[in-house]
């Protein structure tokens, strides 16, 4: 009975006993499965970084120049789980952050190799220069950088000039690590209102360079320029290029520098047509489309006008016998001599006016004031009125008269004739005919006072009459004749008095006589 109980407690101690001791077989299985190896781990980093802190567990190691360290560590089971960046500043300007991190392909006894990709975030200064375009980098209010992975930044250079890009990228093509170089460049740009400016194109990798200099570049593109008043083949110069107005007083034309077109924009030639046009201003209008720019200009237009000149009755009165001219308008008035009437004279048809934020086009309208026609005035100031625009050839009427001119003796009534000296109110002299038939006329006389002076009076030669409209002149004169005749008159008188003096005093004497006898 002992026997039999002490048999189970036999096999038992054999099997705690076999259980500690274990046997070789069993022994090599747990070595294999649980039991930690140490060893070195061997790092590369890509990119090859030096100064790069990586941490295995609990051991820090710093890569060389080359990107390559080394750690002993307790454990080599599953290091690549265990593999992170001690620290993420690099130097000044970089910092790095861990990507893949892949066993390599070398195999060595106690030693197990990494390969720890790296992205690398690179710090980059943004400087703007102007570059030929005449525009001051702070305009640029905003800058879209766009990197070769399809990540943006929007930066404001005024605020923030100095930017941290992406320059390399960790990736895991086939199961090995490869390091991406992240370039970038600029998609586009805002800047102040009016400005249209890019850059110059290319890529740039912010880890070789610290400093992203952007050359600002104009922007093409397609210029419209509207006119104010409409006015057709109107040529505008803009740096070199032509634009012709169509029948609407619309020119369109491509630029290279869409900046400050307004302020840029020239006349190409002061003529359009048979016009003559000046810029008045040139003034911004809302783009309809990107990479235009549409203006308006704002013109005076001249047009040449010729005058001409007619009395009442539509008879010519030749422009020559005018001294001078003074047309009234809006704003003041101009005078023209008499030189200048003999080609057609330039004048103000159409003027802009800005008027509630936009330019509109007013036609200028013109009064005759007056019209200097040897030495007084021949028009009633007010009462004619034209516009440029709608004639080219004004008829002005002038207020001028037909006076006929009659000239008889005073002592027998006839009509005589006789060379005469006309005095117009201007002081000049013309010399006239007067007939002894008809009255003779004098045409298209100005109104004022005037003399005759008349060679063939001995009384009355000089007579002086006003002239308002059209009359007739009646002159009485003693004429030699009629002086003649009268001394004769008078002789006879005389000599009839004389004669009966005489007489008369014979008969006195000879009556007395009589009485003494």
């Amino acid at each position: 009975m002992r026997a039999a109980r002490a048999v189970p407690v036999l096999l038992a101690l054999l099997l705690v006993a076999a259980l500690a001791t274990g046997t070789p077989a069993a022994t090599a299985g747990v070595t294999k499965t649980t039991r930690a190896t140490a060893g070195v781990v061997a790092i590369q980093t890509v990119p090859a970084l030096g100064g790069v802190q990586v941490q295995v567990g609990s051991s820090v190691v710093t890569t060389g120049p080359d990107g390559f360290a080394s750690v002993w560590v307790a454990n080599l089971n599953d290091t690549a789980s265990r593999v992170s960046l001690a620290s993420t500043t690099l130097d000044a300007r970089t910092t790095v952050t861990l990507g893949a991190v892949t066993p390599a392909a070398v195999h060595a006894k106690h030693e197990s190799h990494l390969s720890v990709g790296l992205d690398v975030t690179s710090q980059v200064t943004l400087r703007i220069s102007g570059g030929a375009t005449g525009v001051a980098p702070s305009s640029v209010r905003l800058v879209r950088l766009h990197s070769l992975t399809g990540q943006t930044l929007l930066v404001a250079p005024g605020r923030t000039p100095t930017v941290r890009l992406l320059s390399r990228k960790s990736r895991l093509i086939a199961g090995v690590v490869t390091s991406q170089v992240v370039t970038w460049s600029v998609d586009s740009l805002q800047a102040s209102p009016g400005v249209s400016i890019t850059t110059a194109p290319g890529r740039f990798d912010p880890y070789t360079s610290a400093t992203w200099p952007l050359v600002l570049r104009p922007v093409r593109g397609t210029v419209i320029v509207d006119t104010v008043p409409a006015t057709p083949a109107v040529t505008f110069l803009l740096d070199g290029a032509t634009f012709t107005t169509d029948s609407r007083g619309r020119a369109t034309g491509t630029s290279g520098d869409l900046n400050d077109v307004d302020r840029r924009l020239r006349l190409g030639t002061p003529r359009a047509g048979a016009a003559t046009v000046a810029i008045l201003a040139v003034s911004r209008l809302r783009a309809a489309a990107s990479f235009q720019r549409h203006v308006v200009a704002a013109l005076s237009v001249r047009r040449p006008v010729s005058l001409s000149f007619a009395d009442t009755a539509g008879r010519p009165v030749p422009a020559s016998r005018i001294t001078r001219i003074q047309l009234d308008r809006t704003g003041g008035s101009v005078t023209f001599a008499s030189a200048e009437l003999a080609a057609p004279l330039l004048l103000l048809s159409d003027q802009p006016r800005f008027v509630d934020g936009a330019w509109q086009a007013q036609q200028v309208t013109y009064s005759v004031a007056s019209v200097t026609l040897e030495g007084a005035d021949a028009v009633f100031a007010g009462q004619q009125r034209f516009n440029p625009s709608n004639a080219s050839t004004w008829p002005i009427s002038l207020s001028v008269f037909d006076v006929g001119i009659t000239v008889r003796d005073v002592l027998f009534g006839r009509q005589v004739a006789s060379d005469a000296w006309v005095t117009r109110p201007d002081g000049a002299r013309l010399a006239v005919q007067l007939d002894d038939g008809q009255p003779t006329i004098l045409r298209s006389l100005v109104r004022g006072p005037y003399t005759v002076t008349l060679q063939s009076a001995v009384v009355g030669a000089n007579s002086t009459f006003l002239v308002s409209r059209d009359s007739q002149v009646q002159l009485r004169i003693v004429t030699p004749t009629d002086t003649l005749v009268l001394l004769l008159l008078l002789g006879g008188t005389a000599a009839s008095v004389l004669l009966l003096g005489r007489w008369w005093r014979r008969r006195a004497t000879a009556h007395d006589q009589e009485g003494h006898a």
